[in-house]
C-alpha cells in the first residue's frame, strides 16, 4: 500500500471535520438549551446548523479532492509536443 503523508493527512482532516461539525453543532445548542433553559429546541437546531455546514465542508473537500486528482494524474507533454484535450 503505498500511502504517501499528504494523501492520509488529507483523508484523516475529511473524516474528522465533518463529523467534529455535526457534533459542535449538537453540543453548542444542549449548552444554549442548558443556558436559556429552551428545552430542546436549540439542541434541535445546532444539530441541524452542524448538518448543514458539514455539507457545505463535504462539497468543498469534494472539490479539493478532484481538483487534486486531476491536477496529478494529467501525463506532463514533451516541450514540443501539443496538447489535445
Amino acid at each position: 500500500m503505498n500511502l504517501r503523508v499528504e494523501n492520509v493527512a488529507k483523508y484523516l482532516a475529511f473524516g474528522l471535520e465533518v463529523p467534529g461539525t455535526i457534533l459542535g453543532g449538537v453540543v453548542l445548542g444542549y449548552l444554549a438549551d442548558a443556558k436559556f433553559g429552551t428545552g430542546p429546541w436549540l439542541t434541535i437546531l445546532g444539530s441541524v446548523l452542524g448538518f448543514v455546514g458539514a455539507v457545505f465542508r463535504l462539497i468543498k473537500y469534494l472539490k479539493f479532492f478532484r481538483r487534486g486528482k486531476s491536477k496529478f494524474s494529467r501525463r506532463v507533454p514533451a516541450a514540443n509536443m501539443p496538447i489535445y484535450d
